[in-house]
């Protein structure tokens, strides 16, 4: 199963808020609550957890049903992800074809989840923080980056885009 980068950063953002204690003790319980919370196992039975771990990891039946049982001990603490926050997630993946992949870039105070997407002949900019995507800008055959005026974007935001899009230079444009 290939696992997107927004997907890994969005599990990334649960684990810095259940601290290092946390992270060291349970990142496999994290780590198997996204997988649930994401409906990648689709089957939520023991049995199909069992056989989907079987599956998709080198566990053994021990630290299969370990796992389980630990979480199962951990669940109502655990963050349950919202409809809104499943969409955007899903909405980020259907509605764009990315060529760069989503990825949380700037500080604490101001995160954007931006990617570079191949919409027909035309490549687009989008932030996918809010519940719509953001045009924040296009770029251009020479691989220029045409800006919308009314998207802020932090320096190291802006050094971002540009270092991926030169880096795009010569791959499709």
């Amino acid at each position: 199963m290939e696992i997107k980068d927004y997907e890994i950063d969005g599990l990334i953002q649960t684990i810095k808020e259940t601290g290092i204690k946390g992270l060291m003790k349970y990142t496999d319980v994290i780590v198997w609550n996204h997988i649930l919370e994401r409906n990648w196992c689709s089957d939520s039975s023991r049995e199909g957890q069992i056989k989907f771990l079987k599956e998709e990891s080198d566990m053994s039946f021990g630290e299969i049903t370990n796992l389980l049982q630990r979480y199962n001990e951990w669940k109502e603490y655990l963050p349950s992800y919202s409809l809104g926050l499943n969409q955007r997630l899903d909405g980020v993946n259907k509605q764009s074809q990315s060529i760069v992949p989503f990825k949380w870039v700037g500080n604490e105070s101001n995160k954007k989840l931006i990617g570079i997407v191949k919409e027909g002949n035309d490549i687009k900019i989008y932030d996918s923080t809010g519940k719509q995507l953001m045009l924040i800008g296009s770029v251009d055959e020479s691989g220029g980056i045409h800006w919308n005026d009314y998207v802020k974007l932090s320096t190291p935001q802006q050094k971002y885009l540009i270092n991926k899009v030169k880096s795009l230079k010569g791959i499709i444009l």
